[in-house]
């Protein structure tokens, strides 16, 4: 029997995070939130507040284009998620660098495909120009209907976005426990264990 996650096979997995993560960016935008909801949607790990967390991290960072890509942060904050140093390592000043070892690999990902993982770079290798979105505290109109004309949040972003995703789940494949890695076999169903529950509770 294949191994399974969540219950998908890997490569049903991979994919469903690609279109997961390219939906979410073309519909409802943030490469970061994006990226974040494909990959935890898949593995059945979703963390309504590191997604909120994850909103300012968009665009290359406050939506300047400057910083990292967004889609390459939303799997970084799930590596530190799963992975990442605990209070308890921190308080001991002691290290834990797994989740820099995953986010390695991803890096590895964006720069072969992009050159960089910088949104600024992305934008210039996909698009031909780079942006920044917000300009002194607003919006820049202007910007996003440029972005947008050259296939910004029609194929730009969500393609990369559901790159990142994708690339996640490979990389944390060999990584993540798997469905059948827990025994189930002497697990009474739902039905046997309430039928036992109640045989118990009127003995008492």
């Amino acid at each position: 029997m294949e191994i399974t996650i969540n219950g998908y096979k890997k490569e049903e997995a991979i994919a469903l995070a690609f279109k997961l993560g390219f939906e979410s960016e073309k519909n409802r935008y943030s490469c970061s939130q994006s990226s974040f909801h494909a990959i935890t949607t898949v593995l059945g790990y979703k963390n309504p507040i590191v997604f909120k967390a994850l909103s300012p991290f968009q665009g290359g960072g406050s939506d300047s284009g400057l910083t990292s890509c967004g889609a390459f942060c939303g799997p970084l904050a799930v590596f530190g998620m799963l992975f990442g140093r605990d209070y308890s390592l921190w308080e001991k000043r002691e290290m834990d660098l797994q989740a820099s070892f995953l986010g390695e690999k991803l890096l590895e990902k964006f720069h072969e495909t992009y050159g960089s993982a910088l949104c600024k770079d992305i934008q210039n290798h996909c698009c031909g120009f780079s942006t920044r979105f917000v300009k002194n505290g607003k919006l820049d109109k202007d910007a996003v209907n440029t972005f947008e004309k050259h296939g910004g949040h029609e194929i730009v972003a969500p393609t990369v976005v559901g790159r990142g995703a994708a690339w996640a789940i490979e990389i944390l494949w060999d990584e993540l426990p798997k469905d059948q890695d827990i025994n189930l076999s002497n697990i009474p169903s739902m039905k046997d264990a309430e039928r036992m529950l109640d045989e118990k509770i009127k003995s008492l």
